[in-house]
């Protein structure tokens, strides 16, 4: 039984089990992304914790995945009817036929500014 297979683990193990430095297990104990319990000035991990916060947190970035490309999708499909539909030539000549909304015209005149006072007394 390697020290990895250990039912705790200390923050030594979990370096080695992720592959990473002491500071950045320790970093991840203490912001409580992982489990563990600090005893005096050391961690202990119970490992079947460990693997439950593991498997809870790959089902979450799973899960946020999944809704990203899902919402991606939706909108890439959206955008593609849209297009699809301006492409139509009877969407076009439906855009032309139907009466648009009264736009008020806009001023073609510059507007003059008033007189200035004279400065001289």
């Amino acid at each position: 039984m390697t020290r990895v297979d250990a039912e705790i683990l200390t923050v030594a193990d979990l370096a080695e089990l992720f592959a990473c430095d002491k500071e950045t297990a320790a970093a991840r104990l203490t912001s409580g992304d992982l489990p563990g319990v600090k005893v005096g000035r050391s961690w202990i991990i119970p490992r079947q914790a460990l693997f439950e916060r593991l498997n809870e947190k790959a089902r979450e970035e799973s899960a946020a995945r999944r809704a990203y490309q899902t919402s991606t999708f939706n909108e890439a499909e959206r955008r593609g009817k849209e297009i699809q539909r301006m492409a139509d030539p009877l969407f076009a000549a439906s855009q032309s036929i139907l009466p648009t909304a009264a736009v008020p015209p806009k001023r073609s005149k510059r507007r003059i500014p008033p007189p200035l006072p004279s400065l001289s007394n």
